[in-house]
């Protein structure tokens, strides 16, 4: 029988920055590894393209190794999980998944997953919540929620990006921000500290606002969404929270239910099966936890609870998983 390790890496591709664990079956999962490692690169082959995407996602995965202390030819045989955004749908994913296999990876070992499932399996993995349903709230740039259900159906709402959805998200609250600077200018609101604040940001005046906005990434409205969240005093900043809080409770309700809002309760009213753990991820949705607690119902906000542990660490689970099932086969 070989007492070689057998290697597990979990990446968390992030739109600026990849994040990588390398460590062998048997780490603890609570902590980080030796073999962890950062890179200031995008991952996300929709913004920077297949090729840029792969290097950077191959790169810090060869940092982590190296800091693990791990040789190069161990990557050949690792179980990875990768978490990236823009994988959900196969043309979309494929492309992708032939460029980290013509980089050494291994196709019977390789994951690829959407990055809301491994910050669900990091906040709230299994082998320490409980059996039962898990959801995580993801309300940062963008918007969605993701659940595991009882049954172990994953069931994603949301997440449709800036143009058409996110709503609730940092820039949903951006383009609902420099929109209401647009109507304080143009007479349909009056003015006040919103407004103010996204011109001191943006630049003053409604050509330089709108300028600005033809050309914005949902990043860039995203820098605006604090502006939202500090202007304690202004109306419709208050009024823009509000909705973000809505948009997120619907979000957080219809994937407790399933999806499907009809099936969320028993004949008394109550949620069919509650969620052993719900946890929020993001800038926005932590800034609103406490709106969010106050709204949801309250076996959802009994179900609360502080993240367990990064993407990457969730990343880093599944790959091991996979790897035991191998194992075990």
């Amino acid at each position: 029988m070989s007492t070689e390790p057998v290697w597990v890496v979990g990446v968390d591709g992030g739109g600026t920055r990849g994040r990588a664990w390398m460590a062998p079956t048997d780490h603890d999962p609570a902590a980080a590894p030796a073999g962890a490692a950062e890179r200031d690169e995008p991952c996300n082959a929709y913004a920077v393209g297949v090729e840029r995407a792969a290097a950077a996602i191959l790169g810090v995965i060869d940092d982590a190794r190296r800091a693990a202390g791990a040789p190069a030819d161990v990557l050949a045989d690792a179980f990875v999980c990768i978490g990236v955004a823009g994988v959900d749908r196969a043309h979309e994913r494929e492309p992708l998944f032939a460029a980290l296999l013509a980089g050494g990876l291994k196709a019977d070992r390789l994951d690829l997953l959407s990055d809301p499932w491994v910050a669900l399996e990091g906040a709230l993995p299994a082998e320490v919540v409980g059996p039962g349903p898990r959801l995580l709230l993801v309300g940062g740039t963008g918007s969605a929620a993701v659940t595991i259900t009882a049954e172990g159906r994953r069931v994603r709402v949301g997440g449709w990006g800036a143009r058409v959805g996110d709503e609730g998200s940092g820039a949903w609250l951006g383009i609902e921000a420099v929109r209401a600077a647009l109507h304080a200018l143009d007479g349909r609101d009056p003015p006040g500290e919103l407004s103010a604040a996204v011109q001191a940001a943006w630049g003053a005046g409604a050509e330089a606002l709108v300028g600005r906005a033809r050309t914005a990434t949902p990043a860039e409205f995203a820098a605006l969404a604090p502006l939202v969240l500090a202007a304690g005093n202004d109306p419709v900043a208050a009024a823009l929270r509000a909705r973000a809080v809505a948009s997120l409770c619907q979000l957080i309700t219809t994937a407790a239910a399933g999806g499907a809002l009809r099936e969320a309760r028993d004949g008394h009213g109550n949620l069919a099966a509650a969620p052993v753990g719900l946890a929020l991820t993001g800038g926005v949705a932590v800034a609103l936890a406490d709106d969010l607690r106050a709204s949801l119902p309250p076996e959802l906000a009994a179900a609360m609870r502080s993240p367990v542990g990064p993407p990457v660490a969730g990343a880093w689970r599944l790959a091991r998983a996979r790897a035991q099932a191998g194992a075990r086969a």
